[in-house]
């Protein structure tokens, strides 16, 4: 993974290089400069506006007690793609202000999520955050055919049911302790 990580920073390092040389051929080494400055300072100025959005949604839905789940994705584009504008090169502002940009943030915000949920579903997390792991249980009885649960091979055990007490949380250190 930092293998992976590190090359593709080389391969859009390189990428920079080659568009901002052709750039220059193309229109000059004074006008590329100016159009790099430009595009930077202009990339920033709309993150500038963007982030104050960002975060009075965030803080609105906080406030209202909504899961602010459109709102931190939305926050967190808004924080890579400015940090894509502030590295100098046309392809970073061009990733950056897609990623910024109030009409395009949706499609990028779906496009990650889709990713990342691929990528979550691929190392087995379950829904609530935790692993989700499979493991049998084997018992002298296991080797002839049944499982130690007494259900038939390759079938799933019934689940383990824990008994307990639901404490609140406002309830006292005394009246825990008689409970236990």
């Amino acid at each position: 993974m930092l293998l992976a990580s590190f090359l593709a920073v080389v391969l859009l390092a390189a990428a920079e290089i080659y568009i901002i040389v052709v750039v220059a051929h193309v229109l000059g080494w004074a006008l590329t400069v100016a159009l790099l400055i430009a595009s930077t300072a202009a990339g920033l100025w709309l993150v500038r506006i963007q982030g104050r959005r960002a975060w009075g949604a965030l803080s609105d839905a906080v406030a209202s007690g909504v899961l602010p789940d459109r709102e931190l994705g939305d926050s967190a584009l808004i924080l890579a793609g400015g940090t894509l504008i502030a590295v100098p090169g046309f392809l970073t502002d061009a990733l950056g202000v897609f990623a910024v940009a109030p009409f395009t943030r949706p499609l990028v915000r779906r496009l990650l999520g889709l990713i990342l949920f691929r990528r979550v579903a691929a190392k087995g997390v379950g829904a609530a955050g935790s692993r989700v792991t499979r493991a049998g249980v084997s018992s002298g009885r296991a080797s002839s055919g049944e499982t130690s649960s007494g259900s038939a091979p390759g079938t799933q055990p019934p689940p383990k049911v824990i008994k307990g007490e639901v404490i609140d949380g406002d309830s006292t250190a005394s009246s825990r302790a008689g409970r236990c």
